[in-house]
Order: C-alpha cells, then structure tokens, then sequence
C-alpha cells in the first residue's frame, strides 16, 4: 500500500516535525510506503506540495491522502492556508482517493464560506476523521460517522525516549507574541536557570530580545527538532506559548503552564479538568507555581494507550482501503 502523507512539514515547526517523525516511525513500521509532501521536493520520495502536477500525480499513485497531524483546517492563521488544505482534501476526493485527517484539530474557522467548505468537505463519507481533542471529535461526529477520539501523531515518535537527559535548566521559555516582552520578567523571581528555546523559526528574533532581557541562554539553531526536544527534556519546569512544547512536558511529567494558547486547553481537557496549567498571560503565574510544581501532570501512560490503540485503528482502516481498491 502506498499513501500520500502531508502537513505543515519542512519549515522547520518543532511540533509539525514531531508529529511527521511519529507518522514515518509507523509506515516503517507497518511497510506502508509513502510519499511525502514539502514545500519542495528534494527526493524521489518527495513532492512539492505547491506543484499541482506533482500533487495529482502523487494522489494517483497513492490509495489514500494521510493529513498527518496539526490544526491545518483553521483559517485564524491564514485563510489562504485553510483554502490550500481543503482543496487538497477535495482534490483528493474527486479523484477517488480517500483522506485520513489523523491526529488533527478542526478550527476555529471564522468566515462563512471556509465554514462551508470544511462542512462540507467532512460529510463526505471518504473522509476518516482522527481527532486529536474533543471539541473537534464532537463537530466532526456531528457531520461523519467516521469520526474517532485520537492521540496527537508526535505521541509515537516520544515513547522511544526511555531515558532523559539530566536536568540542566530550571526553566525552559518557549515564547511566541513578540508584542509586550517586559511580561517574561516575573519569571526571574522564580527561576535562575532560564533558557529561552523558540519552536519555529518566526519565533527567533522574539526569543533572542526575551532571552537578553532576561540575562539568559537562547538556541538559535532549531533546525534539528532533536535539539529543541533534548533542551526541552533538560528542564526542570516548562512555560509555553507553543502547544507542543507543553505535550512533551505532560508526556514525561514535568511541570509546565501554557500561556495564550486555546489550542493547548482543547487537547488537554480530554486528559483533565485541571486549570491551574493554562493562563491567560504572566500575571496569572504566582497563582499557578505552586499548584502545577507540587503536582505536575504525568501522562506517559494514558497517552501510549491512546497512541497504541489510535494507530491500531489507522492500520485497519488501511487495509479496509485498500481491500476496496482490488
């Protein structure tokens, strides 16, 4: 069997590369061959996403279209983002191939006719939605009864991690609005240690102005997600306004606060009612440092059930597909 796997990969997204990392581990372990789609193609393996001509080629060669992961399906973002995935998705469909939305969110969309379109598009009874929170699964049970209650993708590629790394920094800072940097100065009255670690290229510039406020250490070269991912396993707490960064520290029990981040208080409240790790901003902090370090979050184990049996159901829907197509 052979699919086309796509999603916000190769721009160097610390949670994008994590998830792709997690789908590649089960194609190779499943034998499923794939091909991937970037923002260029640099192998035979490859496409580039924005080449119609490849796109089409690739979705004949392929018994299924595979979103691996992520909020693609959002126009907050960019409504031209939005356009660009669910013509994908509807391309795919008009050529008889079906598409798996597989560890994804949906939403928020915002203008009506995207609304349409994603409505639309779900109905469609080739769609197989794996939704990564429960607001999503809802909407998309509500539309398709192809709809399951899933892991995020990046959780397979974090069970090979069974031993970390010592703990070198008291705090690592992923950071993200660049407006009002002065916020990040109540975390020198907590911490000493502070690293400053961006999850996306865009964040850099914000990061390093953080970072020399702060009198502390900032990683520039983010290229290597193994890098972003060690640092991030070196802390002894987590503040994040990036969502992955706070799944990796829930995964492996340490302790963290997301700031600003809707996306991080949908996934998370499948797994708790707890609120103290969500804030709004930095002035909401004291008020949460004592509750999360006293009692951190730890679900290695819940995520891996989740994980096991969300790809389980991947790999039978697979062979039902392509069961169908001989």
């Amino acid at each position: 069997m052979k699919v086309l796997l796509s999603g916000y990969y190769g721009y160097g997204n610390f949670g994008d590369e994590l998830m792709r990392l997690g789908m590649e581990d089960f194609f190779s372990k499943f034998k499923i061959d794939y091909t991937l789609a970037l923002p260029k193609r640099v192998s035979k393996d490859t496409i580039s996403r924005f080449n119609l001509l490849e796109v089409i080629g690739a979705l004949f060669d392929s018994e299924a279209l595979i979103y691996g992961g992520g909020g693609l399906l959002q126009d907050i973002t960019s409504s031209r983002s939005f356009l660009y995935y669910i013509s994908t998705v509807r391309l795919s469909l008009n050529l008889g191939k079906p598409v798996i939305l597989f560890g994804n969110s949906l939403g928020p969309v915002r203008k009506g006719f995207n609304r349409w379109l994603l409505r639309t598009t779900l109905k469609n009874e080739k769609v197989y939605v794996f939704a990564r929170d429960i607001v999503s699964y809802r909407y998309a049970k509500c539309l398709n009864k192809n709809a399951e209650l899933s892991c995020d993708p990046a959780v397979r590629y974090l069970a090979k991690f069974q031993v970390l790394p010592d703990k070198q920094f008291d705090l690592v800072l992923v950071p993200r609005k660049v407006q009002n940097v002065e916020k990040y100065d109540i975390l020198k009255h907590y911490f000493n240690n502070i690293i400053v670690c961006p999850a996306q290229s865009s964040d850099i510039d914000v990061a390093m102005k953080i970072s020399r406020r702060l009198g502390a250490e900032c990683i520039e070269q983010i290229d290597d997600i193994n890098i972003v991912l060690s640092t991030i396993l070196s802390a002894k707490f987590v503040v994040s306004e990036r969502f992955h960064p706070t799944l990796v520290a829930a995964y492996f029990g340490i302790p963290f606060v997301s700031l600003e981040n809707s996306k991080s208080e949908r996934f998370f409240r499948k797994y708790t009612n707890r609120r103290e790790f969500f804030a709004k901003d930095t002035v909401d902090f004291p008020k949460r440092f004592e509750q999360v370090i006293s009692n951190p979050l730890f679900l290695k184990e819940k995520m891996d059930t989740e994980c096991d049996d969300s790809f389980k159901k991947l790999y039978k829907l697979l062979i039902r597909i392509k069961s169908s197509t001989t």
